[in-house]
Order: C-alpha cells, then sequence, then structure tokens
C-alpha cells in the first residue's frame, strides 16, 4: 500500500513551459523591440538549455540562470540589456505559477489519506519556494525538498532516497508522480519507489512506469487503488 505520494513541481503541478513563454514575451514587449515574439521565446530558450550544459561542466554559477539567459537573448537581438529585467522577469513568473486544473481537488482528495511531498530541481531555492508558496499549494506538503539546498537532486537516487526518509516511509512505500522520463521516472525507479509519468499527447517508451496518465485529471482513479 502506497502511504506517501511524491510530486514533481514544475510540470506536473504547475504549467512552467507555456509560463515562461508568456513571461518572455511580455519582457520582449516592454523592451519595445521590432523583434517576432517567438523567435524571441526560441533563442531564450535555447539560451536556457545551453545554460544547464555550462552547469553541469561547472563553468557556471548556477545562480546566474536568468541573467545569462535573458542577457544572451537581448545581447542576440541587439536590444539594449538592464539587469533590472531579471528582476521583472522573476516578478511575472511568480505571478503566473498557477496550478494546473483540478490539482487542488486531487491534493484535497489525498491530504488526510497519505503524506505528501514535492521533490523538485531548482538551482535557486529562495525563487523556487517562492514559487511554491504562489502556487497556493504549500500548505498541502509536509515537506518540500528543493534539489538547490541539497547535496543531490533528480534522478540520482539519492535524492528520492532523502525525501522517503523525511517523510519516514520506505522507498517501496512511496510514489512519484512526474512528467520527466529521465529525471522522475528513471530517478525514481533506481530509487525503488513506485511511480507515474504523466505523458502529455506523447506517451515516451523510453521508461517502464507502474502507470501512465495523460493528465493531472487521470490521476485521482489510479490512486484511489494504491492508498485504499
Amino acid at each position: 500500500m502506497v502511504k506517501a505520494v511524491i510530486f514533481d513541481f514544475d510540470g506536473t503541478l504547475v504549467d512552467f513551459i507555456d509560463t515562461d513563454i508568456e513571461c518572455l514575451k511580455l519582457i520582449l514587449k516592454k523592451t519595445g523591440a521590432q523583434v517576432e515574439p517567438d523567435e524571441f521565446a526560441d533563442r531564450a530558450i535555447s539560451h536556457i538549455i545551453a545554460f544547464h550544459e555550462l552547469v553541469d561542466s561547472g563553468e557556471v554559477n548556477p545562480l546566474n540562470l536568468h541573467h545569462y539567459r535573458l542577457s544572451h537573448t537581448f545581447n542576440d537581438f541587439g536590444i539594449s540589456w538592464d539587469k533590472s529585467f531579471v528582476d521583472y522577469y522573476k516578478q511575472l513568473l511568480l505571478e503566473r505559477t498557477n496550478p494546473y486544473k483540478n490539482v487542488s481537488d486531487l491534493l484535497t482528495y489525498l491530504h488526510d489519506k497519505v503524506k505528501l511531498g514535492i521533490l523538485t530541481n531548482a538551482y535557486d531555492p529562495v525563487m523556487q519556494t517562492k514559487r511554491v508558496q504562489a502556487s497556493g499549494l504549500s500548505t498541502f506538503f509536509g515537506i518540500i525538498q528543493i534539489s538547490g539546498e541539497e547535496k543531490y537532486a533528480k534522478p540520482d537516487p539519492e535524492a528520492f532516497h532523502l525525501i522517503c526518509n523525511r517523510l519516514n516511509n520506505r522507498p517501496e512505500e512511496c510514489i512519484f508522480i512526474g512528467d520527466s522520463p529521465r529525471y522522475d521516472i528513471d530517478g525514481a525507479i533506481a530509487a525503488g519507489l513506485k511511480t507515474i509519468l504523466i505523458h502529455g499527447e506523447i506517451a515516451d517508451s523510453s521508461v517502464n512506469p507502474d502507470y501512465r496518465v495523460g493528465s493531472i485529471e487521470e490521476l485521482k482513479p489510479v490512486l484511489r487503488k494504491l492508498i485504499l
């Protein structure tokens, strides 16, 4: 029987990709630059991917993420850069960190039945904590573990073992729910947790979770069977 349900945050409980794109386009609008918004957003996304690679190789400070991607994107399009745009982006992101439809209903259902936790990868734990609070979901969770505060991050099995220990449950008593085949599902399987992959429109066949669902709305019937 499952005694604890652990969720990923971005892409699982709240949308990040569409929200990030919306924030980038609002920043572009504020500059007044005559640049195609989709091109601006695409370039910013490519810079965030490049930044992750630089972090992995130890070439940059992870906390410089927003400054790096925004300043490089501005430079690519010849837009005058000011570091105040970093704070503006963070403000926009906080204002738009909203749960997916039916997330609150699901967590309300689970709250008195199992322990609940969040395991999220984020370079900036202060900002990520603010985002979890801004989502209105923080009160549902007994443990919120942010990788930027820890020695381990997903998909390292030790990140999953750590939150299981904090919830006072063995890995086999926990189920992890996430949208990333590599970071969420592979990591949780290696750590000995049960898994649910939220795969959206395109199912990924490279991993083998215990369960697959297409959206948050499909989780409740699956979890009901596991926690009774």
